[in-house]
């Protein structure tokens, strides 16, 4: 017949086809180790999600100054930045998304997620102010306690100098609670007034009142963590642009000038030597001034009695390099996922999409006999592809698989499994009518790539409007789901229509043999017509 003579060619051409597509996505998984297939288990990693694995999940909840909602572009600009920081890190795997006008949800899988959340959420405002007052953690109650210019100081800030409590931090933290003595709060930040003197503590507890700001963390140009000349610790090398270079000239001008030449023996003219590192409120460190800096480019360190590690060094960079938030964020929940709960959900999924897989293939042979082979081997073939979509999604996107999208993977089967039945039915309609399997293939694929087209298409376009709109979980549903449904269509096309093509030149098939799932008799249909020789 015509239709059998036209397709001859077909069927190799889109089996070799598919095979190419499988052996690319294999040498981008491989990469180096294409021929050396001994390595192979190193690189067929598979992100997966809090659910499946450990790790930090936090909600955080946008502020703005004046308490008002904040705008969707500032909320946009924010997520940026923390998705930003993240990639600074080298830390894979975490998500940062929208959810819903004041929410940013964020997952980190992994030990360290805790102290990747405490990274993202520093807005990150840093200035450089001179120290005007210090007093010493611990000093008595009835001494003075603090050293500097008490006349430089306005009012204001003196009085809230001396409300100021400090305590010490921990691991080189600040203790946050001295903002509260102050009568700070996070809604209004009044510690990164840049034009107005604040007063502010270090890891150690020591108190501070520091004046205006002589350059802020936005007039750094350039930035870069580096070992310390001569020194086990880190230091951190800025270079400003030409006005923050300028007035912080300025200031270290008069500091070497007026100051420094006393600072060894006048404990006043030593704390007034001092330029403060502030981030967020909080005194970073406080060197003295032993040169002018009048070139834009220096070198900050931490203090001396708690110098920078190379992840403090490296986290100020990335703070630095990609922005201060335009918001602050406050912790409305924080949630940790142990590994043992991880690895029971991973189970559990897994146990389910074998039993569903399993059902299908029982109900498949029991159904359609020896068709069941081919609907057997599509559905490995499209196992095969979601596997190294999913893997290559996990190596490029640091894309991660969570409970919700196995749920979609196993939704997935279903829907493949639809197709094979589609078409199927459509072949052994037109058996019944006394065509041959090989015409039968080419008419009944007609009939029924058309409406595998159209029920996909919904599932793809129901998978797409629900990523959209969705947030957190259900869009990694989603995302499973519309995946799948793409490998749906190419397995189809691409395997199961062109082995079909092939198998019913065979006796078995197109003889309509009685376990083919394809016998006239059984199908209750005519004896097929013969082509005239």
């Amino acid at each position: 017949m015509a239709t059998s003579g036209t397709s001859g060619s077909r069927p190799w051409r889109r089996l070799a086809a598919l095979a190419v597509i499988i052996v690319i996505m294999l040498i981008s998984i491989t990469g180096t180790d294409t021929f050396r297939p001994g390595q192979w288990q190193h690189q067929f990693k598979v992100g997966l999600g809090l659910d499946l694995s450990s790790g930090t999940q936090v909600v955080l909840q946008a502020q703005t100054p004046k308490g008002h909602p904040p705008a969707a572009e500032e909320m946009n600009q924010a997520a940026s930045i923390l998705s930003a920081r993240v990639n600074g890190t080298g830390t894979t795997g975490v998500q940062v998304r929208r959810q819903g006008g004041d929410l940013i949800n964020v997952s980190v899988p992994g030990a360290g997620g805790q102290r990747v959340i405490d990274q993202l959420s520093v807005p990150a405002q840093m200035s450089f102010r001179q120290v005007l007052l210090f007093e010493q953690y611990g000093s008595p109650a009835t001494a003075p306690g603090y050293f500097g210019n008490a006349s430089l100081v306005n009012p204001a800030t003196r009085a809230l100098f001396g409300k100021l409590t400090c305590a010490a931090g921990t691991n080189g933290t600040v203790n946050d609670k001295w903002k509260a003595t102050a009568g700070y709060t996070p809604q209004q930040a009044q510690w990164d007034a840049a034009g107005s003197q604040v007063v502010s503590c270090d890891s150690a507890g020591n108190k501070y009142a520091l004046n205006a700001a002589v350059f802020k963390g936005t007039d750094v140009t350039s930035e870069n963590a580096a070992l310390v000349p001569g020194s086990s610790a880190w230091g951190v090398n800025l270079t400003l642009d030409r006005p923050a270079a300028s007035a912080f000239g300025v200031l270290t001008g008069k500091q070497f000038n007026d100051y420094f030449p006393r600072a060894g023996t006048d404990e006043n003219a030593a704390v007034l030597d001092q330029t403060a590192l502030v981030l967020d409120g909080d005194v970073v460190s406080a060197p003295q001034t032993r040169n002018v800096l009048d070139t834009g480019q220096f070198e900050i360190t931490g203090p001396e009695t708690a110098p920078f590690t190379q992840q403090q060094a490296s986290q100020l960079v990335s703070q630095l390099k990609y922005g201060a938030l335009p918001l602050s964020f406050t912790r409305m929940s924080s949630e940790s996922i142990s590994a043992q709960l991880g690895a029971t959900s991973l189970q559990a999924g897994l146990l389910a999409g074998g039993v569903g897989l399993g059902l299908v293939v029982a109900y498949t042979f029991a159904y359609y006999r020896g068709l069941g082979a081919v609907a057997v081997s599509s559905l490995i073939i499209a196992a095969l592809l979601s596997f190294l979509g999913v893997v290559l999604l996990s190596r490029y996107r640091d894309f991660t698989l969570s409970l919700p999208g196995i749920a979609g993977l196993i939704v997935a089967i279903g829907i493949t499994a639809d197709s094979f039945v589609v078409f199927f039915e459509r072949i052994r309609d037109q058996m019944r009518g006394g065509q041959t399997l090989r015409a039968a293939v080419e008419h009944g694929w007609r009939r029924a790539r058309r409406t595998i087209l159209v029920s996909d298409t919904v599932s793809f376009l129901a998978a797409l409007v629900l990523y959209q709109f969705a947030v957190g979980d259900v869009q990694g549903f989603a995302f499973s789901l519309g995946l799948t449904t793409l490998i749906d269509v190419v397995v189809v096309f691409g395997f199961t229509k062109p082995i079909l093509t092939l198998l019913a030149r065979t006796t078995f098939y197109g003889g309509g043999h009685r376990w083919s799932g394809l016998d006239p008799a059984r199908l209750g249909g005519r004896a097929p017509r013969r082509t005239p020789a």
